[in-house]
């Protein structure tokens, strides 16, 4: 042996050929454009559903509310409805111990702005402390 040998040589193996043939390069692109593509169209579904949904949606915010007396409280508040949409709001008077303690409820006609304010007085049967909307739905 010389002196730069480390001793017998044993060989490479080689890899055993692949079984069965290769997919072709442009399959896995393939799958990559085509989740792309209904990446893509689901957003703008979801995009297109959150603003039809949001355009047809009916919001009522009390803006203020006066006790007047033992037996009434006025309530003050603006509805967002669809343009034309009749709406139906629901509101109450509520006492000290949260009881509901009175209850009315207005309809709002379809002409009009998409936004209206309305004021309403409930009659209560026990002195109220705040007056609030409840809900407003279609009508």
């Amino acid at each position: 042996m010389s002196p730069t040998s480390n001793g017998p040589t044993t060989p490479v193996p080689t890899p055993a050929p692949p079984c069965g043939p290769l997919p072709a390069p442009d399959h896995r692109h393939r799958w990559t454009i085509t989740g792309a593509v209904v990446g893509v169209a689901a957003a703008v579904l979801i995009g297109w559903w959150t603003l039809r949904n949001e355009s047809a949606r009916i919001t009522a915010t009390t803006v203020s509310y006066q006790v007047l007396d033992n037996a009434s409280v006025a309530v003050t508040f603006d509805v967002t409805r669809p343009p034309g949409q009749p709406v139906t709001c629901t509101v109450q008077a509520i006492d000290g111990h949260f009881t509901v303690v009175g209850t009315a409820d207005i309809v709002i006609p379809p002409q009009g702005e998409r936004t209206v304010h309305q004021q309403l007085t409930v009659r209560t049967t026990n002195r109220a402390v705040t007056g609030v909307v409840q809900d407003c739905v279609r009508t």
